[in-house]
């Protein structure tokens, strides 16, 4: 997900387009993490409405993840990197790390001194894997956004073509992790989702194009990838072992999902807002990644995620679609409060400061 603090954007016009996309690219991964950990798909009976509703919502919010890291790269590669921003960011992982930890520990019996320690090092013991490939990629981007300096837009758009034939048209003809880029889990399938983020930016393609063009797309891509699983679905009904037909359409790394995202930010780049809308966008999107940090936290995972969502298999398709929506808009604004907390605790300690004049007496802005 684009987690954007390592970078200093430049002045220009801020895109509160993207900044929305960031908003409902988070609420998507909720639906995401509800229905996966919180057991609504595996718990629902096969074939049905409610199964079939539930898994049109997880496809339609597949493509979240690849969005955050397009944004990445979209915003990334006209900014400015910092090491204090990097900094930052770890100390905002940890922040949540460490003091979900601390809280349990005092509520449960059941959680040592050891676990505690290690929630103080968060990218080595892969808390979330997200921010463990982002972690690693950021250092490397300051080279990405020099190489971007001295190609011309029609290399890029090749580099752009290539990476998609390589990395994701390929593995699904071939059927195989062709690249090593573990369907996506991977700080390799970030980087090149970073660079597509800054070709999509630099070269500005279908300028011209309506946002809403955009968005039928992005539907199409989602009824592509949902309809072939519903296929397979139906025609695994009965089969066992060997004669399994595999879904080949729900990963990140495929055409259809990663089109999907792509299709997305290109539409949402597009729209314009009103002053009041920016202004709430403006508040939300910035605590966007926090939202992450605290409903998919490991603890709160197992405390809350995995037990609140129990009921819902029992709803039917079209209660079950509208208790998806409105528990992840109440599950956003819930950490997205907590958040803005934590953000003025920080403001008071300075953190951002002192981690800007540690890195100007250490790298003297090296990048």
């Amino acid at each position: 997900m684009q987690i954007a603090p390592a970078v200093l954007n430049t002045k220009r016009e801020r895109n509160y387009g993207i900044d929305l996309l960031r908003i409902v690219s988070m609420l998507m991964i909720i639906i995401l993490h509800m229905c996966g950990h919180g057991g609504i798909l595996k718990n629902t009976v096969p074939l049905s409405y409610r199964y079939e509703v539930a898994w049109f919502l997880e496809t339609a919010s597949y493509c979240a993840v690849n969005c955050y890291a397009l944004i990445s790269g979209y915003v990334g590669i006209k900014s400015k990197f910092k090491y204090s921003g990097i900094a930052a960011l770890w100390l905002q992982v940890a922040f949540y790390t460490v003091s979900i930890a601390v809280i349990m520990a005092i509520v449960s019996p059941n959680m040592g001194k050891a676990e505690v320690f290690n929630a103080f090092f968060p990218v080595s013991n892969k808390t979330y894997w997200y921010f463990t490939a982002y972690f690693c990629i950021s250092f490397f981007t300051p080279v990405v956004n020099k190489a971007f300096e001295s190609l011309t837009n029609g290399q890029l758009k090749a580099i752009g073509v290539a990476i998609i034939l390589l990395f994701s048209v390929l593995p699904l003809l071939a059927e195989k992790d062709v690249f090593f880029t573990n369907r996506g889990y991977s700080p390799i399938w970030l980087i090149l989702l970073y660079v597509l983020g800054g070709i999509i930016a630099r070269c500005d393609l279908f300028s011209k194009t309506k946002p809403v063009v955009f968005i039928l797309l992005y539907f199409l891509m989602v009824v592509i990838t949902w309809g072939e699983r519903l296929i397979c679905d139906y025609l695994n009904s009965g089969r066992t072992g060997d004669d399994l037909l595999k879904i080949r359409l729900t990963l990140y790394t495929s055409p259809t999902v990663l089109f999907s995202a792509i299709f997305l930010i290109m539409g949402f780049s597009k729209i314009k807002t009103e002053k009041i809308a920016s202004k709430l966008i403006g508040i939300f999107a910035p605590v966007s990644f926090s939202v992450y940090l605290i409903h998919e936290n490991p603890y709160v995972r197992e405390a809350v995620i995995k037990k609140l969502f129990v009921d819902f298999p029992k709803f039917g398709a079209v209660k079950i679609f509208f208790a998806l929506l409105i528990s992840a808009v109440a599950i956003y604004l819930v950490c997205a409060a907590i958040d803005m907390l934590r953000e003025q605790i920080f403001k008071l300690l300075r953190v951002k400061k002192i981690l800007q004049k540690i890195e100007l007496k250490l790298f003297k802005n090296i990048w």
